[in-house]
């Protein structure tokens, strides 16, 4: 058998061979992506997704270089991904605090709309899966960190953070929509 036809049917998907190569390069992409995020704290979640979708897809690579060069790239561009939502979870944040607030409602008005946004806001928190809605009530109502949550509903930091990290997306959504309008 040609060792080249070998190799083209090694980086098939649902072969072993995206496998070998999480298990091989593992902590070079996480170490990449933490350059990247400059925090490796996301890394480890960014190189799953990529490999996660890498998974869903038809993905077929002639030679193992094809294939690392498709990883790095898509970890490059997941890792974009997650600082730019940091930024804008940040910019809310900062927006959203109780001092604008109060600036918001200075008269009848601005009272009304920002009733009328705040309804939108808690719809959509209705809206969320289940568990997905106790968590974010439990971090944005009751102030209680990651870790608290965890050790309350008995799941792990990363589900925790994950779910806060979804929420947050599905709200920035309609956020945007209202603000932007």
């Amino acid at each position: 058998m040609n060792t080249q036809s070998a190799d083209i049917g090694l980086y098939q998907k649902g072969n072993v061979s995206l496998e070998r190569i999480y298990e091989k390069y593992r902590n070079y992409f996480v170490r990449y992506a933490g350059k990247v995020l400059s925090d490796g704290f996301y890394a480890e979640d960014v190189v799953q997704d990529v490999f996660t979708g890498l998974f869903q897809r038809t993905n077929y690579f002639v030679s193992e270089m094809a294939a690392l060069k498709c990883i790095y790239a898509a970890i490059y561009n997941r890792s974009i991904d997650v600082m730019r939502h940091k930024q804008i979870v940040q910019h809310y944040e900062t927006a959203c605090s109780d001092k604008k607030r109060k600036e918001a409602c200075v008269d009848g008005y601005n009272e009304l709309l920002a009733k009328e946004f705040f309804m939108i806001v808690e719809n959509r928190i209705d809206a969320l899966p289940p568990k997905c809605k106790q968590i974010f009530i439990m971090k944005s109502r009751k102030s209680l960190s990651n870790s608290e949550i965890s050790d309350l509903l008995g799941l792990s930091l990363r589900t925790v953070e994950n779910q806060v990290y979804i929420a947050r997306n599905v709200l920035r959504k309609y956020v945007d929509y209202y603000l932007c309008s």
